[in-house]
């Protein structure tokens, strides 16, 4: 019975070792996630392993790290960077992207309805982990089937159903937005929210530079 024990670790004990110290990823990230050209994003790790920084395209000063650690890169055009670990048998890879200057994105969420005040609201930041201080807005887009009023700081526009605003034009992209709409005569917070699947949703252009 001994023997056939010994003989049994003696089996199992490889996969053992191999499961002993494994590479993996604890956090990777790029930020800001939106910037212009010649902007420096910075990336963070935590990883278990021999740890390798590429990108595509590539930028300078990209290989092997330290299994954690943060360092910033100059990026001039969409990039997406790539996490490695390796360690013994295994090996790990993820991935984060920056996009450079897109034409427009939206921003949005669940948006809150008040009887009282008969209205729909919502506060979308965009911190500068997500887009960069040295965008600013080209236009804003109310993408919403309603009327929308739309504020920045001290800048506030009142912009139609599928309409446009030039209001916040040269105004960074980075801050805290508002978004509110009216309810329609006679109209509940539950029509108006199912009508609108819950969400206020606004489109800004971007461009960069003074």
């Amino acid at each position: 019975m001994s023997r056939q024990l010994f003989v049994a670790l003696r089996a199992i004990a490889p996969a053992m070792v191999l499961c002993v110290g494994c590479a993996s990823i604890d956090a990777f990230s790029a930020t800001p996630r939106t910037a212009c050209a010649g902007d420096a994003v910075t990336v963070t790790w935590v990883a278990n392993g021999d740890v390798t920084i590429s990108a595509e395209p590539a930028v300078s000063d990209i290989g092997p790290k330290a299994s954690s650690g943060s360092q910033r890169f100059i990026v001039d055009r969409d990039t997406r960077f790539t996490l490695k670990a390796t360690r013994l048998f295994s090996c790990k890879t993820t991935e984060a992207d920056v996009a450079v200057a897109p034409p427009s994105r939206e921003y949005g969420g669940v948006a809150a309805c008040s009887s009282a005040e008969r209205t729909i609201a919502l506060t979308v930041p965009l911190a500068e982990g997500q887009v960069s201080s040295a965008l600013k807005v080209s236009s804003v887009t109310n993408v919403n089937a309603r009327p929308i009023v739309l504020a920045k700081g001290s800048v506030r526009a009142t912009i139609p159903a599928r309409g446009h605003s030039a209001a916040f034009d040269r105004e960074p992209v980075a801050g805290t937005w508002t978004l509110r709409a009216d309810l329609a005569p006679g109209e509940s917070c539950e029509d108006a929210l199912r009508l609108m699947a819950s969400r206020l949703t606004f489109r800004v252009g971007f461009g960069c530079g003074q």
